[in-house]
């Protein structure tokens, strides 16, 4: 039987949401999917949501001890797709924000992102191994958002890191792709069923990543789910810059 692409597969953030919803699609096709996330118990009930063998990984990677536990699992198992999904949001203006919650944010959305893709690339290289990469961005990525600053901030960053690596290393067989999701109604979110009753933008996660699997397998660098957030996304661009 032929192996499926991605085989082996390790998921931040897979407690909840889109990262819960990542290892589910997953795990339909593959032979293992690593759950990485700070919940223990969450993480196990993603594990008993799936439909194929899984690996449940205790890891914060807004602490270099959680990031050295995910490296060393990218260097001692083979793994042919890291999805780096882990991460949270931040509100309200930027100056009422404590500094270390804006700190544990940039650690959790832009360094523990840098770290792994660095890890999982050199690994892949060392061993001429093909490979993939999702990173989960965000339509506020590509304009500002006074009301999420940091946050907004920090997902472009992820933009800007992915369509760089994306050139870099197509040609060495790693395929480097960024998912942009919208307003999805998980608990990123006080109150998700209230947004259910009262937003039609919305999407469901269950909704979101498979788009992002369907993406990957045709290697595409950038996946925006529906075409509602592709409108949300050029209007934001333009009125931010003229307006």
């Amino acid at each position: 039987m032929k192996k499926n692409r991605f085989d082996v597969s390790l998921v931040t953030g897979a407690s909840s949401g889109i990262g819960r919803s990542l290892s589910i699609e997953l795990s339909k096709k593959s032979s293992l999917v690593y759950l990485i996330g700070r919940n223990k118990k969450e993480l196990l009930l993603t594990e008993e949501m799936m439909t194929g063998p899984s690996e449940v990984v205790v890891a914060d990677l807004s602490t270099q001890a959680g990031l050295s536990k995910v490296r060393k699992l990218i260097k001692n198992q083979h793994i042919d797709l890291l999805v780096n999904n882990a991460g949270f949001g931040s509100g309200g203006y930027f100056h009422e924000r404590k500094i270390e919650k804006e700190m544990s944010l940039i650690n959790t959305n832009v360094s523990a992102v840098v770290e792994l893709t660095h890890s999982y690339i050199n690994e892949s290289i060392s061993s001429q191994q093909k490979g993939a990469v999702l990173n989960v961005g965000s339509v506020v990525s590509f304009f500002p958002r006074p009301s999420n600053t940091t946050y907004a901030a920090s997902k472009a960053f992820i933009r800007s890191f992915t369509d760089s690596l994306n050139r870099k290393y197509k040609d060495h067989g790693i395929l480097v792709s960024c998912l942009y999701p919208g307003l999805t109604f998980t608990n990123f979110f006080e109150n998700p069923d209230s947004l259910r009753k009262h937003t039609i933008l919305g999407q469901e996660p269950e909704h979101v990543a498979k788009v992002a699997i369907k993406g990957l397998n045709k290697n595409k660098r950038v996946i925006i789910p529906g075409l509602k957030n592709k409108i949300i996304i050029f209007l934001g661009k333009y009125l931010y810059k003229y307006f």
